[in-house]
Protein backbone atom coordinates (compact mmCIF):
# COMPACT_ATOMS: atom_id res chain seq x y z
CA UNK A 1 0.00 0.00 0.00
CA UNK A 2 1.63 3.15 -0.91
CA UNK A 3 0.91 6.87 0.32
CA UNK A 4 1.72 10.10 -0.82
CA UNK A 5 2.99 12.27 1.75
CA UNK A 6 4.47 16.13 1.64
CA UNK A 7 6.08 15.04 -1.90
CA UNK A 8 6.94 11.62 -1.17
CA UNK A 9 5.75 8.42 -1.40
CA UNK A 10 6.03 6.11 1.50
CA UNK A 11 4.88 2.33 2.24
CA UNK A 12 2.31 1.44 4.50
CA UNK A 13 3.50 -1.37 7.04
CA UNK A 14 2.32 -4.87 6.13
CA UNK A 15 4.18 -6.29 9.56
CA UNK A 16 4.53 -5.36 12.86
CA UNK A 17 6.07 -7.86 15.45
CA UNK A 18 6.04 -6.83 19.11
CA UNK A 19 6.50 -8.49 22.78
CA UNK A 20 4.19 -8.89 25.49
CA UNK A 21 5.40 -8.54 28.74
CA UNK A 22 4.18 -11.09 31.97
CA UNK A 23 3.84 -8.88 35.25
CA UNK A 24 4.23 -9.59 38.85
CA UNK A 25 2.12 -8.14 41.45
CA UNK A 26 4.45 -6.74 44.24
CA UNK A 27 1.39 -6.11 46.10
CA UNK A 28 -2.35 -6.79 45.98
CA UNK A 29 -5.03 -5.19 48.32
CA UNK A 30 -8.52 -6.00 47.90
CA UNK A 31 -10.36 -3.25 49.43
CA UNK A 32 -13.91 -4.62 48.78
CA UNK A 33 -16.94 -5.28 45.96
CA UNK A 34 -18.08 -3.15 43.84
CA UNK A 35 -21.90 -2.75 42.83
CA UNK A 36 -20.72 -3.87 38.91
CA UNK A 37 -19.36 -6.98 39.74
CA UNK A 38 -16.12 -6.15 40.59
CA UNK A 39 -13.92 -5.22 43.07
CA UNK A 40 -11.84 -2.56 44.31
CA UNK A 41 -8.50 -3.04 44.40
CA UNK A 42 -4.97 -1.36 44.80
CA UNK A 43 -1.62 -3.16 43.69
CA UNK A 44 1.90 -1.75 42.21
CA UNK A 45 2.69 -3.87 38.96
CA UNK A 46 6.20 -4.44 37.54
CA UNK A 47 6.33 -6.15 34.24
CA UNK A 48 9.39 -8.68 34.05
CA UNK A 49 11.08 -9.78 30.79
CA UNK A 50 9.21 -13.02 30.46
CA UNK A 51 7.05 -12.23 26.72
CA UNK A 52 5.12 -13.69 24.42
CA UNK A 53 5.21 -12.44 20.87
CA UNK A 54 2.97 -11.26 18.54
CA UNK A 55 3.07 -11.09 15.17
CA UNK A 56 0.35 -8.76 12.97
CA UNK A 57 0.32 -8.45 9.34
CA UNK A 58 -2.19 -7.07 6.75
CA UNK A 59 -5.45 -9.51 5.40
CA UNK A 60 -8.53 -9.50 3.86
CA UNK A 61 -10.17 -11.42 7.23
CA UNK A 62 -9.26 -12.07 10.89
CA UNK A 63 -7.77 -15.03 11.48
CA UNK A 64 -5.69 -16.18 15.17
CA UNK A 65 -3.02 -18.73 15.33
CA UNK A 66 -1.35 -19.61 18.39
CA UNK A 67 1.37 -21.25 18.82
CA UNK A 68 4.24 -22.55 21.87
CA UNK A 69 2.94 -23.33 25.52
CA UNK A 70 -0.71 -22.70 24.28
CA UNK A 71 -2.66 -25.19 27.04
CA UNK A 72 -5.44 -23.46 28.23
CA UNK A 73 -5.01 -20.37 25.15
CA UNK A 74 -8.14 -20.51 23.30
CA UNK A 75 -7.94 -19.13 19.42
CA UNK A 76 -12.04 -18.40 19.23
CA UNK A 77 -13.77 -15.52 20.29
CA UNK A 78 -12.99 -15.65 23.67
CA UNK A 79 -9.23 -15.00 23.32
CA UNK A 80 -8.54 -11.39 24.50
CA UNK A 81 -6.35 -10.85 21.57
CA UNK A 82 -9.19 -11.29 19.24
CA UNK A 83 -11.54 -9.09 21.22
CA UNK A 84 -9.17 -6.13 21.36
CA UNK A 85 -8.92 -6.86 17.62
CA UNK A 86 -12.56 -6.48 17.03
CA UNK A 87 -12.52 -3.33 19.64
CA UNK A 88 -10.40 -1.40 18.06
CA UNK A 89 -12.04 -2.22 14.36
CA UNK A 90 -15.52 -1.27 15.44
CA UNK A 91 -13.91 1.78 17.36
CA UNK A 92 -11.92 2.45 13.98
CA UNK A 93 -14.82 1.88 11.82
CA UNK A 94 -13.09 -0.43 9.87
CA UNK A 95 -13.05 -3.96 9.41
CA UNK A 96 -10.96 -6.28 11.72
CA UNK A 97 -8.69 -7.97 8.78
CA UNK A 98 -5.26 -8.95 10.08
CA UNK A 99 -3.85 -12.18 10.21
CA UNK A 100 -2.28 -12.93 14.27
CA UNK A 101 0.38 -15.44 14.93
CA UNK A 102 0.47 -15.30 19.02
CA UNK A 103 3.63 -17.36 20.46
CA UNK A 104 3.08 -18.31 23.98
CA UNK A 105 5.33 -18.68 26.25
CA UNK A 106 3.72 -16.81 29.56
CA UNK A 107 1.49 -19.88 31.28
CA UNK A 108 -2.14 -18.75 31.42
CA UNK A 109 -4.16 -18.58 34.67
CA UNK A 110 -0.85 -18.31 36.91
CA UNK A 111 -1.52 -14.51 37.86
CA UNK A 112 1.17 -13.23 35.50
CA UNK A 113 -1.35 -11.40 32.95
CA UNK A 114 -0.17 -13.10 29.69
CA UNK A 115 -4.26 -12.65 28.01
CA UNK A 116 -4.35 -9.11 28.99
CA UNK A 117 -0.70 -8.15 28.11
CA UNK A 118 -1.38 -9.81 24.64
CA UNK A 119 -4.42 -7.62 24.41
CA UNK A 120 -2.61 -4.70 25.26
CA UNK A 121 -0.03 -5.47 22.73
CA UNK A 122 -2.28 -6.02 20.30
CA UNK A 123 -4.47 -2.58 20.59
CA UNK A 124 -0.68 -1.02 19.90
CA UNK A 125 1.10 -3.34 17.47
CA UNK A 126 -2.33 -2.79 15.20
CA UNK A 127 -2.18 1.17 16.36
CA UNK A 128 0.61 1.08 13.71
CA UNK A 129 0.05 -1.53 11.21
CA UNK A 130 -3.78 0.82 10.47
CA UNK A 131 -1.92 3.40 10.91
CA UNK A 132 -4.30 5.21 13.29
CA UNK A 133 -1.74 6.95 15.31
CA UNK A 134 -3.93 7.32 18.08
CA UNK A 135 -2.42 8.64 21.39
CA UNK A 136 -2.17 6.02 24.22
CA UNK A 137 -5.16 7.81 26.31
CA UNK A 138 -7.70 7.09 23.10
CA UNK A 139 -6.49 3.62 23.48
CA UNK A 140 -6.96 2.84 27.70
CA UNK A 141 -11.53 2.72 27.46
CA UNK A 142 -10.90 0.27 24.61
CA UNK A 143 -8.67 -1.62 27.01
CA UNK A 144 -10.58 -1.61 30.19
CA UNK A 145 -13.72 -2.62 28.22
CA UNK A 146 -11.40 -6.11 27.02
CA UNK A 147 -10.51 -6.59 31.01
CA UNK A 148 -9.22 -5.10 34.06
CA UNK A 149 -5.38 -5.86 33.79
CA UNK A 150 -5.02 -4.63 29.58
CA UNK A 151 -4.49 -1.21 30.42
CA UNK A 152 -1.99 -1.75 32.65
CA UNK A 153 0.18 -2.90 30.17
CA UNK A 154 -0.65 0.25 27.54
CA UNK A 155 1.95 1.92 30.57
CA UNK A 156 5.69 0.85 30.23
CA UNK A 157 7.41 -0.04 33.87
CA UNK A 158 6.30 -0.21 37.51
CA UNK A 159 2.62 1.28 38.00
CA UNK A 160 -0.05 1.61 40.49
CA UNK A 161 -3.66 0.47 39.67
CA UNK A 162 -6.98 1.02 41.64
CA UNK A 163 -10.32 0.67 40.75
CA UNK A 164 -10.83 -2.83 39.31
CA UNK A 165 -7.63 -2.00 37.28
CA UNK A 166 -8.69 0.74 34.90
CA UNK A 167 -7.30 3.41 36.67
CA UNK A 168 -2.94 3.47 36.15
CA UNK A 169 -0.69 5.52 38.17
CA UNK A 170 2.74 5.37 36.63
CA UNK A 171 5.68 5.73 39.01
CA UNK A 172 8.40 7.33 38.09
CA UNK A 173 10.96 5.54 39.89
CA UNK A 174 10.50 1.34 40.60
CA UNK A 175 12.29 -1.25 42.09
CA UNK A 176 14.88 -2.73 39.67
CA UNK A 177 16.39 -6.32 40.45
CA UNK A 178 15.84 -10.04 40.17
CA UNK A 179 12.32 -12.05 40.76
CA UNK A 180 12.55 -15.75 40.75
CA UNK A 181 9.03 -16.87 39.60
CA UNK A 182 7.63 -20.30 40.67
CA UNK A 183 5.36 -21.64 38.24
CA UNK A 184 3.08 -24.83 39.54
CA UNK A 185 1.95 -27.12 36.93
CA UNK A 186 -1.52 -26.29 37.83
CA UNK A 187 -3.56 -23.12 37.84
CA UNK A 188 -6.74 -21.31 39.28
CA UNK A 189 -9.05 -19.39 37.95
CA UNK A 190 -9.77 -15.71 38.90
CA UNK A 191 -13.19 -15.97 39.19
CA UNK A 192 -13.01 -18.91 41.86
CA UNK A 193 -10.20 -17.30 43.72
CA UNK A 194 -12.75 -13.73 43.68
CA UNK A 195 -15.59 -15.85 45.02
CA UNK A 196 -13.71 -17.64 47.79
CA UNK A 197 -12.92 -14.31 48.92
CA UNK A 198 -15.98 -13.15 49.06
CA UNK A 199 -16.77 -16.36 51.03
CA UNK A 200 -14.25 -15.02 53.68
CA UNK A 201 -10.92 -16.50 52.76
CA UNK A 202 -9.48 -13.06 53.25
CA UNK A 203 -5.88 -11.75 54.15
CA UNK A 204 -5.56 -9.92 57.54
CA UNK A 205 -2.58 -7.69 55.74
CA UNK A 206 -1.63 -4.18 56.33
CA UNK A 207 -2.10 -2.14 53.40
CA UNK A 208 1.19 0.15 53.06
CA UNK A 209 2.61 1.44 50.35
CA UNK A 210 6.31 0.49 49.82
CA UNK A 211 6.38 2.09 46.66
CA UNK A 212 6.29 5.30 48.51
CA UNK A 213 9.85 3.80 50.51
CA UNK A 214 13.17 6.22 50.31
CA UNK A 215 15.17 3.15 49.38
CA UNK A 216 13.65 -0.08 47.33
CA UNK A 217 16.37 -2.57 48.46
CA UNK A 218 15.10 -6.52 47.81
CA UNK A 219 16.45 -8.12 51.34
CA UNK A 220 14.33 -5.48 52.90
CA UNK A 221 11.66 -4.85 50.77
CA UNK A 222 10.23 -8.26 49.95
CA UNK A 223 9.13 -8.75 54.14
CA UNK A 224 6.84 -5.54 53.03
CA UNK A 225 4.91 -7.02 50.39
CA UNK A 226 1.82 -8.97 49.86
CA UNK A 227 -1.56 -10.21 48.79
CA UNK A 228 -4.70 -10.40 49.98
CA UNK A 229 -5.76 -13.19 47.46
CA UNK A 230 -3.51 -15.58 49.14
CA UNK A 231 -5.94 -17.44 51.44
CA UNK A 232 -8.70 -17.56 48.91
CA UNK A 233 -6.35 -19.05 45.99
CA UNK A 234 -4.89 -21.60 48.66
CA UNK A 235 -8.89 -22.37 49.50
CA UNK A 236 -9.38 -23.04 46.00
CA UNK A 237 -6.24 -25.41 45.32
CA UNK A 238 -4.76 -26.23 48.67
CA UNK A 239 -1.87 -27.67 46.95
CA UNK A 240 -0.24 -23.81 46.38
CA UNK A 241 -0.20 -23.73 50.36
CA UNK A 242 1.78 -26.23 50.40
CA UNK A 243 3.98 -25.78 48.13
CA UNK A 244 4.46 -21.47 49.71
CA UNK A 245 5.14 -23.31 53.02
CA UNK A 246 7.75 -25.35 51.23
CA UNK A 247 9.60 -22.18 49.18
CA UNK A 248 9.58 -19.86 52.42
CA UNK A 249 11.32 -22.79 53.91
CA UNK A 250 14.57 -22.69 51.31
CA UNK A 251 16.61 -19.99 52.69
CA UNK A 252 14.34 -18.22 54.78
CA UNK A 253 12.70 -16.24 51.78
CA UNK A 254 9.10 -14.69 51.91
CA UNK A 255 7.55 -15.92 49.03
CA UNK A 256 4.23 -13.88 47.60
CA UNK A 257 1.75 -14.99 44.86
CA UNK A 258 1.17 -12.91 42.12
CA UNK A 259 -2.36 -11.83 41.07
CA UNK A 260 -4.78 -14.75 41.79
CA UNK A 261 -1.80 -17.32 41.49
CA UNK A 262 -1.04 -19.85 40.96
CA UNK A 263 3.11 -18.04 40.33
CA UNK A 264 5.11 -17.46 43.36
CA UNK A 265 7.83 -15.38 43.37
CA UNK A 266 10.49 -13.90 45.50
CA UNK A 267 13.18 -10.95 44.70
CA UNK A 268 16.84 -10.05 44.90
CA UNK A 269 18.88 -6.98 44.15
CA UNK A 270 21.47 -8.90 42.19
CA UNK A 271 21.80 -12.00 39.83
CA UNK A 272 23.80 -14.59 41.98
CA UNK A 273 22.03 -14.94 44.79
CA UNK A 274 18.82 -14.96 42.77
CA UNK A 275 20.20 -17.93 40.85
CA UNK A 276 21.45 -19.53 43.99
CA UNK A 277 17.83 -20.01 45.33
CA UNK A 278 16.10 -20.70 41.87
CA UNK A 279 18.71 -23.91 41.52
CA UNK A 280 18.09 -25.22 45.60
CA UNK A 281 14.19 -24.69 44.66
CA UNK A 282 14.26 -26.64 41.51
CA UNK A 283 16.17 -29.05 43.00
CA UNK A 284 13.42 -29.33 45.53
CA UNK A 285 10.55 -29.52 43.51
CA UNK A 286 9.42 -32.00 40.91
CA UNK A 287 10.45 -31.07 37.15
CA UNK A 288 7.02 -30.40 35.94
CA UNK A 289 7.64 -26.87 37.75
CA UNK A 290 8.73 -23.69 36.15
CA UNK A 291 11.36 -21.85 38.24
CA UNK A 292 12.79 -19.16 36.69
CA UNK A 293 14.57 -15.37 36.92
CA UNK A 294 13.63 -12.12 35.65
CA UNK A 295 14.55 -8.88 35.55
CA UNK A 296 12.23 -6.29 36.84
CA UNK A 297 11.14 -4.10 33.63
Amino acid sequence: MLERKAGMTTMAPQLIRCRAPAKVNLTLAVLGSRSDGFHEIESWVLPINWCDQLSLSASDQLSLRVEGASKGVPEDASNLVRRATTALAQAADREPAVAIVLEKSIPAEAGLGGGSSDAASTLMGLNRLWELNWPIERLVPIAAEIGSDVPLFLNPGSVIIRGRGERVERLERGWNGRLVVVVPPYSVSTKAVYEAWEAGARSESLHSSPWDEPTLEGESLMARLYNDLEPAAFAVEPRLRKVHSALEEIGGRPVRMTGSGSAFFTIFDRQEPAEAWRADVQSFLSSDFQVRVFSAG
